[in-house]
């Protein structure tokens, strides 16, 4: 041991370490006092080496420290003095007389003769780190409590809309039907002007009647969903190619597929998943025959679904306003729809613990991604 002090000495490497290194023997005589213990006590070494460190720090005379101390003399396991749990071994104060936040750690370390044990105490300066820790919990409180607001402010946004698209489609129902009959009875008898305003109100009714219910479709995905089950994406794929036969046939849409998984899922939202995301790609196709191409494939913990089509494509700038609940980038006269179809699509992934996002480029086509948990999952068979 005194080599290794003297060792330590010549080198001065006990002073160039951030820590507060002292080495005491077993009757609490001090041997080393290290510069980074000078510092935080204002106790040189020449006043503190060869004394009696209990003689500085009378507190240290208490049962419950001599008690951990004499383990550690004894050659047992070290001593930790952590900071929510113990004060300071050695107290020492920063420039402001606020003290230091310390983590203390007793060594037994052999001594000269091989007979007996030091104690050696690092004493670690944890302050700025527990200060950011402070702050960062505080910040996450704030955040927490953010959150908790918003989940609220869209629980309350999302049972207005159900219940306003709900309580709305009656109504609604009336003034479409009555318009309607309208139009048939008075169409041809009346003046060209006639004939445009009942043209407007008939299809202004019918329009806002498919936003109450593709907005009655959206408010329900959360509030009305059915329990997840072992669900065969097999079986959902071809029940949402049965609803889209027709457009299929139609367009000569050519699709072809891999083997897909078995999913924990609530079986309905995913066919409403495939079919929007399906529908799309089939409505915003090219002058080219359409091909859709659906994979998967295991990324993890997760199966990533993929639809590649060969359709318009989107331009990057739209890669997330397409996901908005109303937001449409082409006339209604160029493409029929509402602009919740996507909105949808995000709200189930969500659901599904999952997420969607794209892959496009003008002219060239797309690819929808989507993700769902491996959990409690397992490959059809």
């Amino acid at each position: 041991m005194t080599q290794i002090l003297k060792a330590t000495t010549q080198f001065n490497l006990v002073d160039h370490v951030p820590v507060g290194l002292c080495l005491l023997r077993q009757d609490f005589v001090v041997l080393c006092w290290n510069r980074c213990l000078e510092n935080w006590t204002k106790i040189s070494r020449q006043e503190i080496i060869d004394r009696n460190l209990l003689d500085f720090f009378p507190h240290l005379k208490q049962p419950k420290y001599q008690s951990r101390f004499h383990q550690v003399f004894s050659g047992g396991f070290p001593a930790i003095f952590s900071p929510q749990l113990h004060p300071s071994l050695i107290p020492c104060f920063l420039p402001n007389e606020q003290r230091r936040i310390q983590q203390t750690t007793v060594n037994a370390i052999p001594n000269d003769d091989g007979n007996g044990y030091y104690a050696l105490m690092s004493i670690q300066d944890i302050t700025d780190l527990t200060d950011r820790i402070q702050i960062y919990q505080e910040e996450l409180k704030k955040r927490q409590s953010i959150q908790r607001e918003l989940e609220r402010s869209n629980a309350e946004l999302e049972n207005f809309a159900y219940l306003a698209s709900h309580d709305l489609q009656e109504p609604l129902r009336m003034v479409t039907t009555f318009t309607q009959m309208l139009g048939q009875r008075y169409k041809d008898k009346l003046d060209a002007d006639a004939n445009q305003i009942i043209d407007f109100a008939v299809d202004g009714a019918m329009r806002m009647q498919s936003l109450i219910h593709d907005l009655l479709v959206y408010s329900r995905v959360g509030r009305q969903g059915q329990s997840f089950e072992l669900t065969d994406c097999e079986e959902v794929l071809d029940t949402a190619l049965s609803n889209l036969q027709l457009l299929i046939e139609e367009t000569n849409t050519n699709i072809c597929q891999d083997s897909l998984p078995t999913v924990m899922a609530d079986k309905s939202q995913l066919v409403q998943l495939f079919q929007n995301i399906l529908n799309n790609a089939i409505k915003y196709r090219s002058e080219e025959q359409p091909n859709i191409k659906i994979g998967v494939r295991s990324e993890d913990g997760y199966w990533l679904f993929s639809i590649k089509d060969n359709g318009i494509g989107i331009s990057q700038q739209y890669f997330e306003r397409i996901f908005l609940i109303f937001q449409r980038l082409h006339t209604r006269q160029e493409y029929p729809g509402t602009g919740i179809g996507l909105a949808i699509c995000q709200k189930i992934t969500q659901r599904h613990q999952g997420k969607i996002w794209l892959e496009s480029e003008l002219g060239k086509g797309s690819t929808f991604y989507f993700t769902i948990p491996q959990f409690m999952s397992a490959m059809s068979e």
